[in-house]
């Protein structure tokens, strides 16, 4: 079997040697909009006494495109690469057989099949998932409402993996340097519902309404006040992974221009 010598080395050498005894998962789907992040898992249980030796994660844009290198793990290294600099990083452990990738900041481009490539240390064969990556346009970051309406304001981490939410945090900010807390949930709570609306001005008002079994933060906030207008900051938590988001709601006391 011929290889032609590449810029990168180590992925393509690797590749070269192992021949074709692979293992594949049936492909995952997971839909985003532009902007957002996108945990894409390569998870391997039942492997005990077996080391990760080599991730490889690689993009088929289709269409014709040419294959991508997206991030490649050799000899505790891991390196984004291209385009994807600064933007994916392993989001899984590997003591765990788990080589999931998180990608951040999603574009129209990335869109495609995405496939992660495990070897295991001293085995030929090639443990293989991949994950079909669907993007949306962006969502609007601003939103606009009557006074006396409600206001849903979505922030969703989107995962092919079942990981557990820990923590959703709300910010209100005015503009100014102060900051409020609108609500913030935690697993830890043994409250029935485990968030916690704070007291003052979004008493009563504000209630999480997402499906946290889905990584789903939204929340509701009713009876809108025109003091409620200015920016909030939403953040998930996903054991140490961390995923925010930042809306803008606009109040009008013009029913004409209220969406």
């Amino acid at each position: 079997m011929f290889c032609p010598l590449q810029l990168v080395l180590i992925p393509t050498l690797l590749a070269c040697s192992l021949g074709l005894n692979d293992f594949s998962t049936s492909p995952a789907e997971l839909t985003v909009h532009v902007g957002d992040s996108a945990l894409m898992g390569c998870v391997f249980r039942n492997l005990e006494g077996k080391h990760v030796t080599k991730v490889d994660w690689m993009l088929s844009p289709g269409k014709h495109a040419e294959d991508e290198y997206v991030l490649y793990y050799y000899g505790n290294l891991s390196v984004p690469v291209g385009r994807f600099r600064n933007r994916v990083f392993l989001a899984g452990d590997l003591l765990q057989k788990d080589g999931s990738l998180l990608l951040q900041d999603v574009q129209e481009a990335d869109q495609g099949t995405y496939t992660c490539e495990i070897r295991l240390e001293s085995e030929s064969k090639v443990l293989k998932s991949k994950v079909v990556l669907h993007v949306l346009p962006e969502e609007p970051k601003e939103v606009t409402v009557h006074v006396g309406d409600s206001a849903l304001m979505r922030c969703i981490f989107h995962s092919t993996e079942k990981k557990r939410l820990t923590q959703v945090d709300w910010m209100f900010s005015s503009g100014e340097h102060t900051k409020e807390i609108v609500l913030h949930y935690d697993l830890k709570f043994q409250f029935p519902e485990r968030y916690f609306p704070y007291q003052g001005r979004y008493q009563n008002r504000v209630n999480l309404v997402g499906d946290i079994s889905h990584n789903d933060g939204s929340i509701m906030l009713q009876r809108v006040k025109e003091s409620d207008g200015g920016i909030y900051n939403c953040s998930i938590h996903l054991g140490n992974l961390l995923f925010r988001k930042t809306l803008v709601l606009h109040v009008t006391t013009e029913k004409s221009q209220s969406i």
